[in-house]
């Protein structure tokens, strides 16, 4: 049973349909935890993570649909296929059909999978290890989360890779909830404090 973590602050009956979806399209059996916490991405996110227990598991933000069928049984036979594989995105494509925005610039389109030199990825479709790591709940809102937990990773494994499956493509809205304004402000302040920059 793989463990789906649906990281929002939406009431469940908000996610009810992005739930059945998952479940109707992942291609093997799946438990999905809409983690529903009136808090920031990241407390949401650690949420998850805390009531998951699956290697590998997967996440999925609550703007994200367009799920092939067998989405989430492919990304994770990926995982199984590259050990040293730290995270894996699914392509990320917005609602007109073109590609959407992907931190690590990734090459974009074709099959299989294809290694992001950059080593790190956004996290609104990807799988990842079981992990004591966790995201940083100073930062309020969303934004930025995605950037601290791939530093965190890229120390921890050195020699990990970090993957685009295009074979998987999913669309995003990037609706970017409680990321503008003084959120984002303030979270990029906080990040060139802890790491100097954002990285």
């Amino acid at each position: 049973m793989t463990d789906i973590i649906i990281p929002t602050y939406l009431a469940a009956d908000a996610v009810e349909s992005l739930v059945a979806e998952i479940k109707r399209t992942a291609g093997c059996p799946v438990n999905v935890i809409a983690t529903c916490q009136k808090a920031s991405a990241s407390v949401n996110r650690n949420y998850g993570l805390e009531h998951s227990t699956s290697d590998p598991l997967l996440m999925v933000d609550d703007d994200v649909y367009g799920f092939s069928q067998g989405w989430a049984a492919h990304m994770i036979r990926v995982m199984e296929e590259y050990p040293d594989c730290v995270m894996l995105t699914a392509e990320l494509m917005r609602p007109d059909g073109k590609p959407g925005f992907c931190m690590g610039d990734p090459i974009r389109g074709g099959t299989g999978v294809s290694v992001v030199p950059a080593r790190k990825l956004p996290t609104p479709c990807v799988a990842v290890r079981k992990d004591e790591l966790r995201y940083d709940e100073h930062l309020l809102g969303s934004g930025f989360d995605d950037n601290d937990i791939c530093e965190q990773l890229r120390r921890k494994y050195p020699n990990g890779i970090w993957l685009i499956c295009h074979d998987v493509r999913v669309i995003h809205k990037n609706e970017m909830k409680n990321q503008r304004g003084p959120y984002w402000d303030r979270n990029r302040a906080y990040m060139i404090l802890k790491y100097g920059t954002v990285p």
